[in-house]
This record gives structure tokens, sequence and C-alpha cells, in this order.
């Protein structure tokens, strides 16, 4: 079933799908997901070589907390809100569902090989107790009835619990969050899983994925390919360089030049501190303390200034939204969703 949504920019739904925005870069076939999920494909000012994803919830969704976009955010599919001069369906938007383990709880990654050619791999992963994922509860068909199952975005946890189990040579496959087959919670596995607030560390309206650069950055048809500063569900901001080598997908996935835990945050719009037990190489960090788990923070401030990248109405393609901000001073750009649907 196809449903096109038609505004300033157009996107299409292809029922059932499923949207997935890692990063600048990812590409996916059409899926064959079978459940209730949609899939937003859409190739950005109708000149960029790649196709970004963003998540569109059928069930209700959990917006971060603050951040908001113009004066205020909902967490309802279906909601108009305010982006900058315009008006944007949450449905387009990136809307992101949190859960947290219960318990410690054996999950399948996927792999791919980072330089060469070859067959993913699959290993097993503990997520300790407390663990803060990004997913999406849905339903699929076990025989003749209906079960629910939780799709986890396992690429967009921390380098530092994806690397326990990474084969060596190969890098998380952010596809993989895709596909039904190593991804999906189901059955008495679900108990292990509870539905939480979005993290108070995550910035609005997206995965946690910023790209150093100000309003031309955003604005630029080409893939970003210096710096990017990540957000992880599980309480980790890293912050990577881009491995042009790396196979296609896979150049924001590599080692991060600089990791740390996130031991507290604030918000106070426009402003997000993120505080460390320690410093951090690449970031220009104040020091509060000389004790404890709190001696650092970082301070990301949201311009509330977001950039829309007109579409094609005639081509069908849809127009984007990115929004500004300012990473200890230095400015940043996030994807946060689209504007309508694509053909």
């Amino acid at each position: 079933m196809l449903i096109t949504f038609v505004g300033t920019y157009q996107r299409t739904f292809f029922v059932p799908r499923e949207t997935i925005s890692n990063k600048f870069g990812l590409s996916h076939p059409h899926l064959t997901y079978n459940n209730a999920i949609e899939l937003f494909e859409e190739v950005r000012h109708g000149m960029r070589t790649i196709l970004k994803w963003g998540l569109a919830l059928l069930l209700g969704s959990s917006v971060c907390g603050g951040g908001t976009i113009a004066h205020a955010q909902t967490e309802l599919p279906g909601s108009l809100v305010k982006v900058g001069h315009y008006t944007a369906s949450t449905d387009y938007l990136n809307l992101s569902e949190y859960y947290q383990t219960t318990r410690p709880t054996t999950v399948t990654v996927q792999y791919r090989p980072t330089y060469h050619d070859g067959h993913t791999k699959q290993r097993q992963l503990t997520l300790p107790q407390g663990t803060t994922v990004a997913g999406y509860l849905t339903t699929q068909k076990v025989g003749n009835h209906l079960q629910q199952a939780l799709l986890l975005y396992s690429s967009r946890l921390s380098y530092a619990l994806l690397s326990r189990v990474q084969p060596k040579g190969y890098t998380v496959d952010p596809i993989a969050d895709t596909d039904a087959t190593p991804t999906v919670i189901s059955g008495t596995q679900l108990t292990a899983f509870k539905r939480v607030a979005c993290p108070k560390y995550m910035v609005a309206y997206s995965h946690g994925d910023l790209y150093a650069g100000g309003i031309a950055a955003a604005l630029s048809p080409a893939e970003p390919t210096q710096t990017s500063l990540r957000i992880t569900p599980d309480g980790v901001v890293e912050l990577l360089s881009y491995d042009a080598n790396a196979n296609a997908n896979l150049g924001f996935y590599q080692r991060p030049d600089t990791q740390a835990k996130i031991t507290r945050t604030t918000f106070h719009d426009p402003y997000r501190d993120l505080y460390f037990a320690h410093d951090l190489r690449g970031f220009n960090l104040k020091r509060v303390s000389r004790t404890g788990l709190q001696q650092y923070k970082l301070t990301i401030e949201n311009l509330h200034n977001p950039q829309h990248i007109l579409g094609n109405p005639l081509k069908g393609v849809a127009g984007t939204f990115d929004s500004l901000y300012l990473v200890s001073g230095v400015p940043y750009y996030t994807f946060i969703g689209f504007d309508g649907a694509s053909n």
C-alpha cells in the first residue's frame, strides 16, 4: 500500500515499512518487515546522492524533554508543530521511543566488513541492567495471531558497548536496524524492557548525530565527511572523524576519537549541559569541580533557527529540516525530519 502526503515537500509511506535515521549516507532497499511499520525514503534537495531515513511512529512516541523547535513539542503522532516559519507534522519528524533493560539482557547485533567485501556476522551482546536503548514497539504475526515485538536500533548504541563483541575488521551494521531478523525482541524477552521517557541528554527531534558546520553545511547537498558528535541512547558522548576508506554507510561508525559516559544532564532551554568525570579531547569543556563525577561540563545550545531545505513537489521529493546548535561555541547541525511525503 502506497500513501503519499503532499506538503511543501512530499514523501511517501510504504506500508508496512520502517524508518530509521541513523546517519547521513544510510541507504537501503525496500524492506520486508511484516509489521505495522512505515518507510520514509527521500532524496535531499533533489541533488543529494545519499538517502536519509527518518522515524515516523504509528504508536505513541516519546519526544526528548525540552529543546523545543519553536515554543512547544508534542509526543503525539499526527500533531502539528512549528519548525521555524513552517508547520510540520510530527509524523515526519524524528521521534523515538526509549526503553530500559530491567535485567541483564542478551540481544543479537549484526556486524559487516569495514573495508573488505564479505558476509555479515551476528554476535550476542549482553546489555547491562539499566541500559537505555532506542526502539519501536509494534506487532508481528506468529501463526494465526499477532504478538508484540520490539525493534531495537542497535547501531545507535555506544561504540564502547558494541565493541565488546565486535569481530575484528567488522563494524556494526546500521542497515540491520531495518531488518526484522537480528534486532527484534519478542515473547518473554520483552519483559526485560520497560518504556522510559526520552533521556534529557538527547537533543530535540534528533537521533543524537550532530555534524560539524553551520547554516552553509546544513544546506549543502554534499554528504558530511568531517566531524560528528554523537549522543547515544545509553548515555555516551562520542566525537567521531569520518573514515573515507570504510565501506558505504560506515564512515561515522568507527572508533571514536574521544568518548565518555554522561554523569549528569541539566536542561534550561536553549541550553543543555552534559557533565563528565574527566576532560574530553576535542571539546572545549568547562571545569566546574575538582572532585567527583561531574568535574567537566559540555554545553549544547539550541539556536532555534531550523533550516528548511526545499524539495521538489513536481518530482515527488520531500524537503528536509535541520536544527542548528552550538557545542561549546562550535557550530553543529542535526537532521530532524521531513516536511511531508515523497513518491
